[in-house]
């Protein structure tokens, strides 16, 4: 009875177990379907959606624009135009300075060919040469044996007969090499070269390729385009495109092509192009140049850059450090030292001065004239380094007394009376280049510019030198007071 009732049981679950199984399976089939439906249905849309976000652009900062300007109209049509500048000039720059490569290798098939045609012109020529020395030995001997007589003609040619059929195209070659050299066709005329070479300047120029032509200028034959005239060309354009004028590129160009000191421009076309680069506040370009050493340097192109270097202080002092290479190179030693006085280096001026022999008293003058200080003075006039004086302290005082430095001076003389107890009177004394008549113009000079204890103190140290020493043209040593 229990294992029927067992039986009945397991009987029932398992039916109930098959109809859960089988509506699960049924549920699950339907939803399959469903997913499956809703995949198609979904397809469509999403590529519905690709397009739509190929063709509508999200809004974003572009580069090269603030986000302010990517949503500014305005902003956004400038910024349009200048990109499709840039795009007329690359499309240019493509158009003028570059080809496709199958030109090249066209021109390499060309040049290959044209190469090997004349090697095989060559080979027919020195044979041709050959057999040229050939006959002319043949008629010379004829010639030869018509003046002798001697012996039958045949007996008489042999001998020479042998040594002309063992004539090579080297001893033909080496005989006649003197008159066919100018036809070699690796010789270019140089005067066609150089009328080609300006009559392309003149295409580029008068089509308004100012970058190609100035390359082309510098790059001419002989340098006969690098010259003021051309530059006067340049000079005369004032309607251009770009922000870099005519004028300018050419110079750049030139700039560019100096390899040594021997392909230097001219003086006069260095100066204008460093006259050019500052006005448009190119000073890095001139710093370049000069460093470089692709200008040739003078006075007047230091000049030049000194006087922009007064005008623009913001760059005083580049341009200064720029004028003193300059002067330096050209030996003009006094401008070189005036340029480090004024951007303070006071000492390296000193000893740029004791370096140079050169420096006469009247150049230490004009210095201290372009750059007055009483600290440039008191460097002048003192030791330095265990070396004597540069100018003597009467002569600098009594050059400075008669011009509108006068205060300069003063200031000197009154800083030495101040300082140590005699350190006057062994200044008067110590100068060996002035004599007591040149101390008492400087005290009559003082006295009369209201410094009367001044003058007096001079004027009572030469009064009692002059009793060791009555003669007033006499030189104040340190023996008179020993």
């Amino acid at each position: 009875m229990y294992c029927q009732r067992r039986a009945v049981e397991l009987q029932e679950r398992i039916a109930i177990i098959r109809r859960d199984t089988a509506e699960r399976q049924a549920a699950g089939t339907a939803e399959l379907q469903r997913i499956e439906e809703n995949r198609k249905d979904k397809q469509p849309s999403a590529q519905q959606t690709t397009s739509d976000t190929d063709t509508c652009h999200p809004i974003g900062q572009i580069p090269g624009l603030t986000f302010e300007e990517s949503v500014n109209p305005a902003a956004l049509a400038n910024y349009l135009e200048v990109l499709e500048k840039k795009r007329a000039d690359l499309l240019d720059l493509r158009k003028n300075h570059y080809v496709p490569v199958q030109v090249k290798a066209d021109l390499d098939c060309k040049v290959t060919a044209a190469l090997h045609r004349r090697d095989e012109l060559v080979m027919e020529n020195d044979q041709l040469h050959l057999r040229l020395q050939q006959l002319q030995c043949v008629n010379d001997a004829i010639a030869s044996w018509k003046r002798e007589e001697d012996g039958p003609l045949l007996e008489y040619l042999s001998g020479k007969l042998k040594h002309i059929a063992e004539m090579k195209v080297s001893d033909a070659v080496d005989h006649s090499t003197a008159g066919y050299e100018d036809d070699d066709p690796s010789k270019i005329n140089e005067s066609e070269l150089v009328v080609d070479s300006i009559e392309r300047f003149i295409d580029l120029f008068e089509n308004g390729e100012y970058e190609a032509a100035a390359f082309h200028a510098a790059k001419s034959p002989y340098g006969v385009l690098k010259n003021m005239a051309t530059m006067e060309k340049f000079k005369a354009i004032t309607v251009y495109d770009g922000e870099v004028p005519p004028l300018l590129l050419f110079f750049q160009a030139i700039m560019n092509s100096v390899q040594d000191e021997h392909q230097l421009p001219a003086k006069d076309l260095s100066v204008e192009s460093v006259r050019c680069a500052l006005q448009h506040n190119f000073v890095e370009l001139v710093t370049h140049w000069v460093t470089q050493r692709r200008l040739a340097y003078s006075e007047a192109l230091g000049d030049v850059i000194c006087d922009h270097g007064d005008k623009k202080l913001r760059v005083t002092d580049t341009c200064l450090a720029l004028a003193q290479i300059v002067y330096s190179a050209c030996g003009i030693h006094r401008k070189a030292a005036l340029t480090m006085c004024r951007r303070g280096l006071t000492f390296g001026a000193i000893e740029y001065i004791h370096q140079n022999k050169d420096f006469t008293d009247d150049d230490c003058m004009l210095v201290l004239r372009g750059c007055p200080s009483l600290a440039l003075l008191q460097a002048l006039t003192q030791e330095y380094k265990g070396r004597r004086p540069i100018l003597s302290v009467c002569y600098a005082c009594l050059t400075l007394l008669n011009s509108d430095l006068e205060d300069l001076a003063l200031e000197l003389l009154e800083e030495i009376n101040s300082g140590r107890p005699g350190s006057l009177q062994k200044t008067i004394t110590e100068d060996a280049r002035c004599s007591a008549k040149d101390w008492y113009e400087v005290a009559n000079l003082c006295f009369q510019k209201n410094h009367h204890q001044l003058s007096q103190e001079i004027n009572g140290i030469l009064q009692y030198a002059m009793c060791f020493s009555p003669s007033k043209d006499d030189k104040l040593m340190d023996h008179v007071f020993m």
